[in-house]
């Protein structure tokens, strides 16, 4: 599979932000439930680089990709990947643009469709009533790291579980295991909680002479 096509496909299923099992501490779930949400919630925006890694089942690398981000809630997202291929992602809550220039394409998604089931949620969307979407375990990985591990409650999700790893208030990376036991490993870079951002990065101008597939009529 090209990098392009698998690439996507990671996009699609986990994004991010497109977030490796830990144990559980003698904390209760609730309160460890709790603990992450007081940790996301505060989060209105979010901007940083990223480096995103794939692995497949044995721990081989299958490919990489660079580039930045930026979130804001409640949904808004712009995932541009630079390296090795260019893509972007864009959405305003409502309307999911996928753009490829190598492609000269364009892809335009419900947002509801394509987003709202994935690991972005919780970084772009409400994060109440965790303990009743995910098993939550925490694990203490250094002095001010914490390691959330979420496995969905859902049996048809896509994926078997996420880890979210703190520094302190402060998100430093995002893995997600598959149901083949692929683990995607996104780390965030030059990371900055609440900046002002402009509404304008969350809408997306389709260029001139692109091919438009619209899914949303």
């Amino acid at each position: 599979m090209s990098f392009k096509k698998s690439a996507v496909m990671t996009i699609y299923r986990y994004i991010l932000l497109g977030l490796v099992m830990a144990a559980s501490n003698a904390a209760s779930s609730d309160t460890v439930s709790q603990r992450l949400s007081a940790l996301l919630q505060p989060i209105e925006t979010m901007s940083a680089s990223f480096s995103q890694q794939l692995f497949d089942a044995d721990g081989t690398l299958i490919e990489s990709a660079e580039g930045v981000f930026k979130l804001a809630k409640p949904g808004k997202m712009l995932w541009h990947i630079i390296e090795p291929m260019e893509q972007k992602l864009v959405s305003d809550g409502t309307v999911l643009w996928i753009y490829d220039p190598d492609l000269e394409q364009v892809v335009i998604e419900s947002f509801t469709d394509k987003i709202k089931t994935t690991p972005i949620t919780l970084l772009t969307g409400d994060v109440t009533g965790l303990d009743e979407r995910y098993t939550i375990a925490l694990k203490e990985t250094a002095k001010d790291t914490v390691l959330f591990t979420l496995t969905p409650s859902n049996s048809s999700s896509l994926f078997s579980h996420i880890a979210i790893e703190f520094m302190g208030s402060i998100p430093q990376s995002i893995a997600i295991m598959d149901t083949f036991d692929q683990r995607t490993v996104i780390e965030f870079g030059e990371l900055s909680v609440n900046p002002i951002l402009d509404d304008a990065i969350f809408s997306f101008v389709i260029p001139n002479q692109v091919d438009v597939i619209n899914n949303v009529r």
